[in-house]
Protein backbone atom coordinates (compact mmCIF):
# COMPACT_ATOMS: atom_id res chain seq x y z
CA UNK A 1 0.00 0.00 0.00
CA UNK A 2 1.39 3.45 -0.88
CA UNK A 3 2.64 5.54 2.01
CA UNK A 4 -0.11 7.39 3.92
CA UNK A 5 1.57 10.77 3.46
CA UNK A 6 0.01 10.97 0.00
CA UNK A 7 -3.43 11.63 1.46
CA UNK A 8 -2.24 15.16 2.38
CA UNK A 9 -0.61 16.27 -0.83
CA UNK A 10 -0.28 15.83 -4.52
CA UNK A 11 2.07 13.03 -5.58
CA UNK A 12 5.41 13.71 -3.82
CA UNK A 13 8.46 13.99 -6.08
CA UNK A 14 11.80 12.35 -5.37
CA UNK A 15 14.96 13.37 -7.23
CA UNK A 16 17.06 10.24 -7.75
CA UNK A 17 20.64 11.17 -8.70
CA UNK A 18 23.10 8.40 -9.56
CA UNK A 19 25.39 7.24 -12.34
CA UNK A 20 24.45 3.62 -11.63
CA UNK A 21 21.80 2.80 -14.22
CA UNK A 22 20.70 -0.44 -12.51
CA UNK A 23 20.21 1.34 -9.18
CA UNK A 24 18.21 4.13 -10.81
CA UNK A 25 15.98 1.62 -12.58
CA UNK A 26 15.33 -0.59 -9.54
CA UNK A 27 14.82 2.23 -7.04
CA UNK A 28 12.67 4.21 -9.48
CA UNK A 29 10.40 1.20 -9.90
CA UNK A 30 10.09 0.76 -6.13
CA UNK A 31 9.34 4.47 -5.59
CA UNK A 32 6.76 4.56 -8.37
CA UNK A 33 5.05 1.48 -6.95
CA UNK A 34 4.80 3.23 -3.59
CA UNK A 35 3.12 6.27 -5.12
CA UNK A 36 6.03 8.68 -5.56
CA UNK A 37 6.86 10.67 -8.66
CA UNK A 38 10.49 10.13 -9.73
CA UNK A 39 12.88 12.63 -11.34
CA UNK A 40 16.25 11.24 -12.40
CA UNK A 41 19.64 12.86 -12.85
CA UNK A 42 22.79 11.16 -14.13
CA UNK A 43 25.52 13.74 -13.58
CA UNK A 44 26.41 16.64 -11.32
CA UNK A 45 24.97 19.42 -13.50
CA UNK A 46 21.70 17.58 -14.08
CA UNK A 47 21.37 17.10 -10.34
CA UNK A 48 21.76 20.80 -9.61
CA UNK A 49 19.51 21.89 -12.48
CA UNK A 50 16.69 19.51 -11.56
CA UNK A 51 16.96 20.28 -7.85
CA UNK A 52 16.34 23.95 -8.67
CA UNK A 53 13.79 23.49 -11.46
CA UNK A 54 11.59 20.71 -10.05
CA UNK A 55 11.85 21.52 -6.33
CA UNK A 56 11.50 17.86 -5.28
CA UNK A 57 10.15 16.89 -1.88
CA UNK A 58 13.11 14.56 -1.27
CA UNK A 59 16.48 13.74 -2.84
CA UNK A 60 18.39 10.45 -3.00
CA UNK A 61 21.97 11.27 -3.99
CA UNK A 62 24.81 8.86 -4.72
CA UNK A 63 28.06 10.19 -3.19
CA UNK A 64 29.85 8.77 -6.24
CA UNK A 65 28.10 11.30 -8.45
CA UNK A 66 30.83 13.89 -7.77
CA UNK A 67 33.72 12.39 -5.77
CA UNK A 68 35.54 12.88 -3.52
CA UNK A 69 33.72 13.84 -0.35
CA UNK A 70 30.36 15.52 0.13
CA UNK A 71 30.79 18.74 -1.84
CA UNK A 72 27.83 18.08 -4.14
CA UNK A 73 25.63 17.40 -1.13
CA UNK A 74 26.54 20.81 0.31
CA UNK A 75 25.74 22.51 -3.00
CA UNK A 76 22.41 20.72 -3.36
CA UNK A 77 21.57 21.68 0.21
CA UNK A 78 22.23 25.34 -0.67
CA UNK A 79 19.81 25.30 -3.62
CA UNK A 80 17.18 23.08 -1.94
CA UNK A 81 16.83 24.42 1.58
CA UNK A 82 14.57 22.26 3.72
CA UNK A 83 14.54 19.31 1.30
CA UNK A 84 15.54 15.99 2.93
CA UNK A 85 18.65 14.49 1.30
CA UNK A 86 19.50 10.80 1.66
CA UNK A 87 23.01 9.87 0.50
CA UNK A 88 23.96 6.42 -0.77
CA UNK A 89 27.50 5.00 -0.80
CA UNK A 90 29.30 1.75 -1.66
CA UNK A 91 29.57 -0.74 1.20
CA UNK A 92 28.59 0.10 4.74
CA UNK A 93 29.37 3.60 6.06
CA UNK A 94 31.35 4.08 9.25
CA UNK A 95 30.21 6.29 12.11
CA UNK A 96 32.65 8.92 10.84
CA UNK A 97 31.13 8.73 7.35
CA UNK A 98 27.63 9.28 8.75
CA UNK A 99 28.74 12.27 10.84
CA UNK A 100 30.50 13.86 7.86
CA UNK A 101 27.43 13.33 5.68
CA UNK A 102 25.19 14.97 8.27
CA UNK A 103 27.58 17.91 8.55
CA UNK A 104 27.29 18.30 4.76
CA UNK A 105 23.52 18.64 5.06
CA UNK A 106 22.32 15.06 4.54
CA UNK A 107 19.59 13.54 6.66
CA UNK A 108 20.92 10.02 6.29
CA UNK A 109 23.69 7.95 4.69
CA UNK A 110 22.75 4.51 3.40
CA UNK A 111 25.18 1.80 2.36
CA UNK A 112 24.93 -0.79 -0.39
CA UNK A 113 23.09 -2.98 -1.01
CA UNK A 114 20.08 -0.77 -0.34
CA UNK A 115 17.07 -2.02 1.58
CA UNK A 116 14.48 -0.39 -0.67
CA UNK A 117 11.56 -0.92 1.71
CA UNK A 118 13.44 0.62 4.63
CA UNK A 119 14.65 3.55 2.50
CA UNK A 120 11.19 4.35 1.17
CA UNK A 121 9.60 4.22 4.63
CA UNK A 122 12.28 6.59 5.94
CA UNK A 123 11.84 8.92 2.95
CA UNK A 124 8.14 9.09 3.71
CA UNK A 125 8.87 10.06 7.30
CA UNK A 126 11.54 12.59 6.30
CA UNK A 127 9.41 14.44 3.75
CA UNK A 128 6.21 14.59 5.82
CA UNK A 129 7.17 17.92 7.48
CA UNK A 130 8.12 19.43 4.11
CA UNK A 131 4.82 18.36 2.58
CA UNK A 132 2.96 20.02 5.44
CA UNK A 133 5.08 23.17 5.19
CA UNK A 134 4.43 23.34 1.43
CA UNK A 135 0.70 22.93 2.04
CA UNK A 136 0.62 25.71 4.63
CA UNK A 137 2.75 27.99 2.43
CA UNK A 138 0.36 27.49 -0.49
CA UNK A 139 -2.54 28.52 1.72
CA UNK A 140 -0.81 31.72 2.82
CA UNK A 141 -1.23 34.91 0.83
CA UNK A 142 2.22 36.40 1.48
CA UNK A 143 5.63 34.78 0.97
CA UNK A 144 7.27 34.75 4.40
CA UNK A 145 10.80 35.30 3.01
CA UNK A 146 10.27 38.17 0.58
CA UNK A 147 7.00 39.72 1.71
CA UNK A 148 5.66 39.42 -1.85
CA UNK A 149 2.32 37.82 -2.63
CA UNK A 150 2.28 34.03 -2.99
CA UNK A 151 0.64 32.62 -6.16
CA UNK A 152 -2.67 32.39 -4.28
CA UNK A 153 -2.32 35.86 -2.80
CA UNK A 154 -1.38 37.38 -6.14
CA UNK A 155 -4.31 35.68 -7.87
CA UNK A 156 -6.73 37.16 -5.36
CA UNK A 157 -5.23 40.67 -5.56
CA UNK A 158 -4.99 40.54 -9.38
CA UNK A 159 -8.69 39.60 -9.59
CA UNK A 160 -9.49 42.65 -7.47
CA UNK A 161 -7.42 44.91 -9.73
CA UNK A 162 -9.02 43.43 -12.86
CA UNK A 163 -12.50 44.10 -11.46
CA UNK A 164 -11.45 47.65 -10.52
CA UNK A 165 -9.99 48.30 -13.98
CA UNK A 166 -13.14 47.04 -15.69
CA UNK A 167 -15.42 49.10 -13.46
CA UNK A 168 -13.54 52.35 -14.09
CA UNK A 169 -12.65 51.75 -17.74
CA UNK A 170 -8.89 51.45 -17.08
CA UNK A 171 -6.20 49.29 -18.64
CA UNK A 172 -4.40 46.65 -16.59
CA UNK A 173 -0.93 45.32 -17.40
CA UNK A 174 0.81 42.13 -16.29
CA UNK A 175 4.58 41.59 -16.43
CA UNK A 176 6.46 38.34 -15.80
CA UNK A 177 10.16 38.08 -14.93
CA UNK A 178 12.51 35.08 -14.73
CA UNK A 179 16.30 34.77 -14.37
CA UNK A 180 17.99 33.76 -17.61
CA UNK A 181 19.89 30.98 -15.83
CA UNK A 182 18.94 28.64 -12.93
CA UNK A 183 19.60 30.38 -9.63
CA UNK A 184 20.09 29.24 -6.07
CA UNK A 185 17.34 29.77 -3.52
CA UNK A 186 19.46 32.49 -1.92
CA UNK A 187 19.86 34.37 -5.22
CA UNK A 188 16.15 33.98 -5.96
CA UNK A 189 15.28 35.37 -2.52
CA UNK A 190 17.59 38.32 -3.13
CA UNK A 191 15.89 38.98 -6.46
CA UNK A 192 12.48 38.81 -4.76
CA UNK A 193 13.56 41.44 -2.25
CA UNK A 194 14.77 43.59 -5.16
CA UNK A 195 11.36 43.47 -6.85
CA UNK A 196 9.73 44.34 -3.55
CA UNK A 197 11.97 47.38 -3.14
CA UNK A 198 11.40 48.79 -6.64
CA UNK A 199 7.65 48.23 -6.94
CA UNK A 200 5.18 51.10 -6.95
CA UNK A 201 2.59 51.28 -4.19
CA UNK A 202 -0.21 50.71 -6.70
CA UNK A 203 1.34 47.53 -8.14
CA UNK A 204 0.67 43.96 -6.99
CA UNK A 205 3.93 41.97 -7.05
CA UNK A 206 4.01 38.25 -6.42
CA UNK A 207 6.30 35.26 -6.45
CA UNK A 208 4.67 32.86 -8.90
CA UNK A 209 7.46 30.27 -8.75
CA UNK A 210 10.82 29.66 -7.11
CA UNK A 211 12.36 32.16 -9.54
CA UNK A 212 9.38 33.65 -11.38
CA UNK A 213 7.86 36.98 -10.44
CA UNK A 214 4.73 38.68 -11.75
CA UNK A 215 3.61 42.30 -11.50
CA UNK A 216 0.07 43.56 -12.07
CA UNK A 217 0.04 47.29 -12.75
CA UNK A 218 -3.31 49.11 -12.92
CA UNK A 219 -3.88 51.98 -15.38
CA UNK A 220 -1.01 50.83 -17.62
CA UNK A 221 -1.43 50.12 -21.33
CA UNK A 222 1.08 48.20 -23.46
CA UNK A 223 3.33 51.24 -23.98
CA UNK A 224 3.41 52.05 -20.29
CA UNK A 225 3.96 48.38 -19.44
CA UNK A 226 7.02 48.28 -21.70
CA UNK A 227 8.45 51.36 -20.00
CA UNK A 228 7.77 49.87 -16.58
CA UNK A 229 9.45 46.59 -17.56
CA UNK A 230 12.59 48.47 -18.60
CA UNK A 231 12.67 50.35 -15.30
CA UNK A 232 12.14 47.22 -13.22
CA UNK A 233 14.78 45.30 -15.16
CA UNK A 234 17.34 48.08 -14.74
CA UNK A 235 16.75 48.22 -11.00
CA UNK A 236 16.55 44.43 -10.61
CA UNK A 237 19.83 43.83 -12.42
CA UNK A 238 21.55 46.64 -10.53
CA UNK A 239 20.35 45.53 -7.09
CA UNK A 240 20.35 41.81 -7.85
CA UNK A 241 24.13 41.57 -8.25
CA UNK A 242 24.02 41.41 -12.03
CA UNK A 243 21.51 38.57 -12.41
CA UNK A 244 20.25 38.57 -16.00
CA UNK A 245 16.46 38.62 -16.06
CA UNK A 246 14.10 37.97 -18.97
CA UNK A 247 10.57 39.35 -19.16
CA UNK A 248 7.27 39.35 -20.99
CA UNK A 249 4.19 41.51 -20.62
CA UNK A 250 0.58 41.93 -21.70
CA UNK A 251 -2.02 44.65 -21.20
CA UNK A 252 -5.77 44.90 -21.48
CA UNK A 253 -7.62 47.49 -23.53
CA UNK A 254 -9.42 50.13 -21.42
CA UNK A 255 -13.11 49.38 -20.86
CA UNK A 256 -12.63 45.80 -22.14
CA UNK A 257 -13.17 43.10 -19.54
CA UNK A 258 -10.31 40.62 -19.22
CA UNK A 259 -9.36 38.14 -16.53
CA UNK A 260 -6.12 38.43 -14.59
CA UNK A 261 -5.47 34.77 -15.40
CA UNK A 262 -5.59 35.54 -19.13
CA UNK A 263 -3.23 38.50 -18.73
CA UNK A 264 -0.74 36.36 -16.81
CA UNK A 265 -0.92 33.60 -19.44
CA UNK A 266 -0.31 36.12 -22.25
CA UNK A 267 2.64 37.66 -20.39
CA UNK A 268 4.18 34.22 -19.92
CA UNK A 269 3.65 33.46 -23.61
CA UNK A 270 5.40 36.71 -24.52
CA UNK A 271 8.32 35.79 -22.27
CA UNK A 272 8.61 32.32 -23.79
CA UNK A 273 8.44 33.76 -27.33
CA UNK A 274 11.41 36.03 -26.66
CA UNK A 275 13.52 33.46 -24.74
CA UNK A 276 15.97 32.46 -26.06
CA UNK A 277 16.31 35.47 -28.36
Amino acid sequence: MPNEIHRHHRQPAILLASKEASLVQELSSALLTDGFRVITAHDEQQTLDKAQTHRPHGIVLDVGMAPPGYGLCRTVRAVSLGTPIVLTCPGQPTRGDVLEAVRAGAWDLRGMPLDFEDLIVRLGAYIEPKLELDRVSEECLVDRVSGLYTPLGLAKRADELAALATRHGLALACMVFRPAQPTSRMSSDRLALTFKSVRRSSDAVGRTGLAEFAVFAPANNSWAAGRLVDRLLDRAIYQGNGIEVHSGYSASIPAHKISSHTLLARARSALEASWPP
